[in-house]
C-alpha cells in the first residue's frame, strides 16, 4: 500500500514537471508577458500633438489609431519607458533630452530612424548624441517631417493687448533664445510672413498672459516669458502644460490668451477662429529603456519607419528580436 502511494506520488511529480515545461515553453514561444523580448508599447492617452505627428509619420494616421498603453504627458510617458526594459514610447525632444546638459535624459535612449533602410545607421543618420546635434538635423533636414514639425501660438481671432506684443517679441528678438534652448529656429522668411500676418503690436505691456497647451512647446515658452519679463516687469505670465488639444480648446473657449500647439492646424479650427503663427520648430522621436535587450544592435541598425508602423499600428512586431534580427 505505501509502495502504491508512494508510486502514484511520484506520477504526480513528474506530472506537474511535465506541465511546468509545457507552459515555460508556451510562454516562452509567444511573446507574452514572461517574455523578456516581448515589445511593450505605450502611446498618449491625452489628445495631443505628439501623438498627432507621430501617427501622420506613420503613414497618415490619425492618434487615436496608434495602439498601446495610453499614458498622459510628455514626462509620463517618458516615466513609463523608463519602468519597462521591454518598452517603447514617443516623446517630443525636450523629455527625451536633458534641458540642461543636453544630453539623453537618464534611463532613456532615442531610436535611430533609418531614413534610407539599408539595415543600419550610416555617419549621415547618426545626429541622435544630444539635443544639439537632433536640433541641427532638424533644421538641416536630415531628421523626417514629419514627425519634425513647427509649433504654434493660437489665439481667437487675433492676438491683442501684452499677448500680442509677447508674440511679436518671440518673433524678433526671443529668436536668439531658441537654440540654446534647443529648439530650432524658423527660417528668415517664415518668420517674416508670421510677422506680417501679426501685425503691429499695441503699446500694452501692463496686464497678465495665460497661456495653456502642448507639452513640447512648455519648456521654450517659459524661458520666453522669464526673458520677456526682464524687460517689461508690468506683464505677468502664467504658463501651464496640458497638451495641445487643451491649448486649442482654451484658446478657442476664450480661457487663455494663447494656445500652444504642436500639430497641424485642422481647417474646422481656422473655420472656427483661430488664428495661429509658427514660433520655432522641434520633433518627436521614439525612445525606449536604457536596459533594452537588444540597445546595442538597435543603435547599429535602427528602426525603419516601417517598423514602427508594424509596432503602433499592425501590431505585428511584438518581439525585440525581429527588430534587429
Amino acid at each position: 500500500m505505501q509502495r502504491r502511494l508512494a508510486s502514484m506520488g511520484a506520477l504526480r511529480l513528474i506530472g506537474c514537471l511535465v506541465l511546468l515545461l509545457v507552459l515555460v515553453g508556451i510562454s516562452g514561444c509567444g511573446g507574452g508577458a514572461g517574455d523578456a523580448y516581448a515589445i511593450e508599447v505605450y502611446t498618449r492617452a491625452d489628445a495631443c500633438g505628439a501623438a498627432d505627428t507621430w501617427a501622420l509619420f506613420l503613414d497618415g494616421h490619425k492618434q487615436e489609431e496608434l495602439g498601446g498603453t495610453g499614458i498622459n504627458s510628455d514626462p509620463g510617458i517618458a516615466q513609463a519607458v523608463i519602468q519597462d526594459k521591454r518598452g517603447i514610447g514617443f516623446n517630443n525632444i525636450g523629455y527625451a533630452y536633458d534641458m540642461d546638459s543636453g544630453l539623453q535624459v537618464s534611463g532613456l535612449r532615442v531610436v535611430p530612424i533609418d531614413v534610407d533602410e539599408n539595415g543600419r545607421i550610416d555617419d549621415w543618420e547618426e545626429f541622435y548624441g544630444t539635443k544639439h546635434e537632433v536640433a541641427t538635423a532638424i533644421a538641416e533636414g536630415l531628421y523626417p517631417s514629419p514627425p519634425a514639425r513647427d509649433l504654434y501660438f493660437v489665439a481667437k481671432g487675433g492676438f491683442s493687448g501684452p499677448a500680442k506684443a509677447f508674440v511679436r517679441w518671440v518673433l524678433t528678438d526671443g529668436q536668439q533664445f531658441v537654440d540654446e534652448a534647443g529648439y530650432v529656429r524658423l527660417p528668415d522668411a517664415k518668420i517674416a510672413d508670421a510677422l506680417a500676418k501679426l501685425g503691429e503690436a499695441q503699446d500694452s505691456l501692463t496686464g497678465t498672459i495665460t497661456i495653456t497647451g502642448a507639452f513640447a512647446l512648455y519648456p521654450m515658452t517659459v524661458q520666453w516669458a522669464e526673458e520677456f519679463r526682464k524687460l517689461h516687469p508690468a506683464v505677468k505670465i502664467d504658463i501651464s502644460a496640458g497638451g495641445a488639444g487643451k491649448g486649442m480648446t482654451d484658446a478657442l473657449n476664450g480661457l487663455a490668451d494663447i494656445g500652444m500647439i504642436s500639430r497641424q492646424i485642422y481647417p474646422s479650427e481656422e473655420a472656427s477662429g483661430a488664428f495661429w503663427v509658427p514660433v520655432t520648430k522641434d520633433a518627436v522621436v521614439a525612445v525606449v529603456n536604457a536596459d533594452n535587450p537588444v540597445l546595442e544592435e538597435l543603435l547599429e541598425t535602427g528602426m525603419t519607419r516601417q517598423d514602427f508602423i508594424d509596432i503602433w499600428i499592425n501590431a505585428t512586431l511584438t518581439d525585440w528580436r525581429e527588430v534587429t534580427g
